[in-house]
């Protein structure tokens, strides 16, 4: 997080892990296949908890609800991580890395995506939203900026970031409910 990924080399990150540089290549042949081991966890981690959120009891409304704040609180409780993976540019990444983003970052979101379906489904959004797919995209837009700005705009007199979560995901969730 201090130097991105091109600023930092193995035997920094070995020194961290209080290893070898050559322990690492044992199990990584580059810095590339590292990263994107450690970008494959973080997903895995995420995965994880909106899966937990997503299988709760309810209508796929209250479920989908639960899965935006699922999401929220990963990013507000592991901030490195998250603005790791979803903040710092990643144009210049290595193909094997990329393709975890998609796989792994692609399952993450088709999690929202599936529950905007089965919303759809139901019955239970308004008209005039658009396909479930553009509805998962302005939820997810939504709750990034929030976690984005909870992290960025430092000494703004927020409300409590527990308050702020809950009635931003409240409207969000208002906002697609079929009346």
């Amino acid at each position: 997080m201090e130097n991105g990924f091109e600023g930092v080399s193995v035997r920094r990150i070995a020194e961290h892990a209080r290893c070898s540089p050559g322990m690492l290549y044992h199990f990584f042949s580059n810095k590339e296949l590292l990263l994107a081991r450690v970008v494959e966890d973080t997903f895995d981690k995420l995965d994880a908890l909106m899966a937990l959120a997503a299988a709760k009891r309810g209508d796929a409304l209250q479920r989908l609800q639960e899965t935006l704040g699922a999401y929220v609180r990963f990013g507000l409780e592991h901030p490195h991580e998250y603005l790791f993976l979803f903040v710092h540019g990643h144009s210049h990444i290595a193909p094997d890395v990329m393709s975890v983003f998609e796989n792994r970052g692609g399952a993450c979101y088709e999690r929202l995506r599936a529950l905007c379906n089965e919303c759809a489904e139901a019955g239970l959004l308004r008209d005039g939203l658009g396909s479930p797919d553009e509805t998962a995209q302005v939820l997810w837009a939504s709750i990034h900026g929030l976690i984005h700005l909870l992290h960025s705009a430092e000494g703004f007199p927020f409300a409590s970031s527990k308050r702020l979560v809950r009635q931003q995901i409240g409207i969000l969730i208002a906002g697609i409910r079929k009346s």
